[in-house]
């Protein structure tokens, strides 16, 4: 059966993935949930993802004009949602905070978190401000996969595994 449901609840009933966005500048790194990123194009290879206006890792986007975002897998779900009661701002090290692992990454200064199932290094190409929400588009650097490691996405506040059909 077919239902009207809240406009504002639309975007809840989207398929998304569970995403960590990593970032860094001047020495200070951040890792920041994110349940929203969209592949715009294949070439150039752009990604676009949404950050909380008043959010910490916005401004270090900002500043350093890049970003990485990790694909989680099942491995970073104890992560996903602890994340989002931190703030960068508070704590050191978000990555030790959070217990995540870290590996370098090849074409920016911010880490990649380690046993996702993507890495995808981004330079900042473009950036919209929208009433509470900064909208980034990247353009693909590096980017790395692990087919060992589903990918995992959220419908209706649950988590489902990404397997082919």
């Amino acid at each position: 059966m077919v239902k009207e449901i809240a406009l504002a609840q639309a975007y809840r009933v989207t398929p998304t993935g569970l995403y960590l966005i990593s970032t860094a500048f001047e020495g200070k790194r951040n890792v920041q949930f994110a349940f929203r990123a969209l592949g715009l194009t294949d070439e150039p290879p752009l990604i676009a993802i949404g950050i909380q206006a008043d959010n910490f890792s916005r401004g270090i986007i900002q500043k350093s004009g890049e970003f990485v975002v990790n694909v989680c897998s099942e491995k970073q779900l104890f992560a996903v949602d602890k994340s989002r009661s931190l703030s960068g701002r508070d704590v050191e090290d978000k990555f030790v905070a959070l217990g995540l692992e870290t590996l370098p990454a090849k074409q920016v200064k911010a880490p990649l978190v380690a046993g996702c199932h993507a890495n995808v290094e981004c330079k900042l190409e473009k950036e919209l401000e929208l009433p509470g929400l900064h909208l980034f588009v990247g353009r693909v650097v590096a980017a790395h996969q692990d087919d060992q490691l589903k990918a995992i996405s959220r419908l209706a506040g649950k988590n489902f595994r990404m397997e082919p059909i």
